[in-house]
């Protein structure tokens, strides 16, 4: 079974001649454990899919399942739920809690998923060492640099222990190389938690990392890889 099945997804905003299609009928699978990049330049659409498939924005039709549950059909309570312990998020702008230390960023997730709140700070300490970050577990966000930010919304993104991760845009407030550092950092970490994720990005260099790209143009996907399926409807 896929760890993502996404089947004739389409959102638009407005109606007849104000009608915006953000993205139109995109199908498609993530394979369980594999890293897909869904690349595309500004305004394409593939920040909407995203948010989709991570059961943040509902579409205007389609269906998304990932693992056994169909999570467009899930009311907004349950919804919440579902992401809370089985996905986790790396947005572009790190959306870290400013107030918090980045420890505390991550074992606020014990409250937010619902865990064992002893279970998430053994798995925040160990992700602060393993990511690097363990001298600065007591600092705010404001005194991280943005590559010690972004790893700190990576190990956030790792605490719950979730199946899928989704990533916008890592790379988005970092120079080149950082960005790269970053970028390889992600994939070898959910290659090797046995993870499955998707990553949004602009960058062809930093899709290199993926097992497979699709891109994504005016809210249609175009294969990337022998396991892509997608079309194109008018309207």
């Amino acid at each position: 079974m896929p760890a993502v099945r996404a089947r004739d997804l389409s959102k638009s905003y407005g109606s007849g001649h104000t009608r915006v299609d953000a993205l139109r009928h995109a199908t498609f699978d993530l394979e369980d454990g594999e890293l897909l990049a869904l690349l595309g330049p500004s305004g394409s659409g593939k920040t909407t899919l995203l948010t989709i498939v991570g059961a943040l924005l509902e579409p205007t039709s389609g269906q998304v399942v990932i693992g056994d549950r169909e999570v467009t059909q899930l009311r907004e309570r349950e919804r919440t739920a579902f992401r809370a312990r089985r996905i986790g998020f790396v947005f572009q702008s790190f959306n870290l809690v400013p107030y918090l230390t980045a420890r505390e960023n991550l074992t606020i997730m014990s409250s937010v998923a619902h865990l064992d709140r002893a279970e998430v700070s053994h798995r925040a300490d160990r992700l602060l060492q393993e990511l690097g970050i363990e001298a600065r577990r007591d600092n705010l966000p404001e005194q991280l640099s943005g590559g010690e930010r972004q790893r700190v919304a990576i190990a956030r993104a790792l605490v719950t222990d979730p199946a899928l991760i989704l990533v916008d845009e890592p790379t988005a407030s970092l120079d080149t190389a950082l960005g790269s550092q970053v970028v390889c950092l992600l994939a070898e970490e959910i290659k090797r938690r046995g993870k499955s994720g998707i990553m949004v990005t602009h960058d062809s260099r930093m899709a290199a990392v993926a097992d497979r790209t699709i891109t994504i143009l005016d809210g249609v996907l175009t294969a990337g890889g022998p396991h892509v399926a997608s079309h194109h409807r008018a309207g």
